[in-house]
């Protein structure tokens, strides 16, 4: 395995904690998302399914309101923390440039990624704004949006991945901004997001936005492709400070 080459920014004290920061902010996203996601805000697993009859999804919600709502407020501050996220995986990116490039470019898809990663939390608590008042077709509008704004964005999210890994392959040996086995992660990463295209096509089934094939593997995979990142980052910063 290569190790990290050390350039010459190292003993500035203050780039090392803010990618360390950068890095636990990504532990962090994880954490909130697993709170407000998984424990109280039923999006994994879903607690709407693509084939339920409108009814159906207005009674689920309405049966667990106060509790998605609560959890739509951890989303929205997990998915914020992308933000912080890329931004420390493109400092330490541009840390191995002569010239801006691929630094840049990460930027780019760090923004995008956090925006589409905002807007699943803002359908998710829209889903449970005022379920009394809407028409229950609404509501599975509500839930389609959230998860194919999840889901089905994978050129963005894997082009987030492919632009993280192309500056490790690209950079003179020693010089990488991260180990080059990142990069194959990033790019398995890739394949994995790349199930969730298929819930335009099944309302039911592994390939739905509910199934185990077009949800949990994305999923997981995005959130474990940022803990790999995230433990980087901060080793990176330990190794430097040491």
């Amino acid at each position: 395995m290569n190790e990290t080459a050390i350039p010459s920014s190292s003993s500035d004290a203050l780039f090392r904690k803010t990618l360390a920061f950068c890095g636990y902010t990504g532990y962090a996203a994880i954490v909130l998302f697993i709170i407000g996601g998984v424990w109280l805000g039923g999006m994994l697993p879903a607690l709407p399914h693509a084939n339920d009859l409108p009814s159906e999804i207005v009674a689920k919600v309405s049966e667990n309101l106060f509790e998605i709502r609560i959890g739509s407020i951890f989303m929205i501050a997990s998915f914020a923390l992308f933000g912080t996220f890329g931004a420390g995986m493109a400092m330490q990116t541009r840390r191995c440039e002569t010239q801006p490039g691929f630094s840049y470019v990460q930027l780019v898809f760090s923004s995008m990624g956090t925006t589409i990663a905002l807007l699943v939390a803002f359908a998710w608590a829209l889903m449970v704004f005022r379920p009394e008042t809407y028409h229950p077709s609404i509501l599975l509008m509500w839930a389609d949006f959230a998860y194919f704004l999840a889901l089905f964005s994978v050129p963005l999210f894997g082009g987030w991945c492919v632009m993280v890994a192309l500056p490790i392959f690209l950079a003179e040996e020693g010089k990488e901004p991260f180990p080059r086995w990142a990069a194959y992660v990033n790019l398995w990463a890739v394949l994995l997001f790349a199930p969730g295209q298929m819930v335009m096509f099944f309302k039911d089934g592994p390939f739905s936005w509910h199934g185990v094939v077009a949800m949990w593997i994305p999923f997981v995979a995005f959130f474990v492709w940022i803990a790999v990142m995230s433990f980087l980052m901060i080793r990176i910063a330990q190794t430097e400070d040491s």
